[in-house]
């Protein structure tokens, strides 16, 4: 598998924030996001190789057993998934996507965190890969209010349930995220959609491994 970066934080995003786990952030992407937080995972040259075992080496050195598959986009991997899977299945597993590549590996999913891509990542038009209702929440990126329009029309279409759609600030700097927060949570009151923040961000500010 081509590994862009392995460490332990906690989750900053989406239904589980604040659980500690270990990250898994692989390599390769085929989309270009123009807020991405994380373009240097966008190349599979930008990784490192490492083998199923050289990954559970270094999974085996924290105190946790909640693993986050992230990237990038990880399903780009996923036999090279399934075969690390197949082997931990004592943990919880997550896996974060676009949703724009059919996932083959339900099985030994727990939990996914869809990310659709809306017209303000400045990606061509994008279908969505439906993914288990039971174990996958849809979390909108807002750049403006304006967005709201767009992320109705997808999850009617989509034919998505209100419980399973999350709306988190764009952003990768504190006030950025702080200024959205103020007008995005007032939608989300009055939409009855959840608001996410970017824990992370707000602790560490845009840094790599936290």
């Amino acid at each position: 598998m081509q590994v862009s970066e392995i460490f332990y934080s906690v989750q900053g995003e989406g239904p589980n924030i604040g659980m500690p786990a270990i990250f898994l952030r692989t390599a390769g992407c085929h989309l270009r996001c123009v807020w991405c937080d994380s373009k240097f995972t966008w190349e599979r040259t930008s990784g490192k190789k490492m083998t199923t075992n050289e990954i559970i080496k270094e999974l085996k050195k924290f105190p946790c057993k909640h693993l986050i598959i992230t990237g990038g986009e990880p399903l780009i991997q996923q036999s090279a998934i399934k075969e690390l899977l197949e082997k931990l299945k004592d943990y919880y597993i997550e896996i974060e996507t676009s949703g724009s590549l059919k996932s083959y590996l339900d099985d030994y999913v727990n939990h996914y965190n869809c990310s659709p891509k809306l017209s303000n990542s400045k990606n061509k038009t994008i279908r969505l890969e439906k993914l288990p209702d039971e174990k996958t929440v849809y979390k909108f990126v807002v750049d403006s209010p304006k967005d709201l329009k767009e992320i109705k029309e997808f999850i009617k279409t989509n034919k998505i349930a209100q419980k399973n759609v999350v709306l988190m600030p764009q952003g990768i700097k504190k006030r950025e995220i702080a200024e959205r927060s103020k007008w995005l949570v007032e939608i989300c009151k009055k939409e009855n959609f959840r608001f996410s923040p970017r824990l992370h961000i707000n602790i560490w500010g845009n840094k790599r491994k936290v």
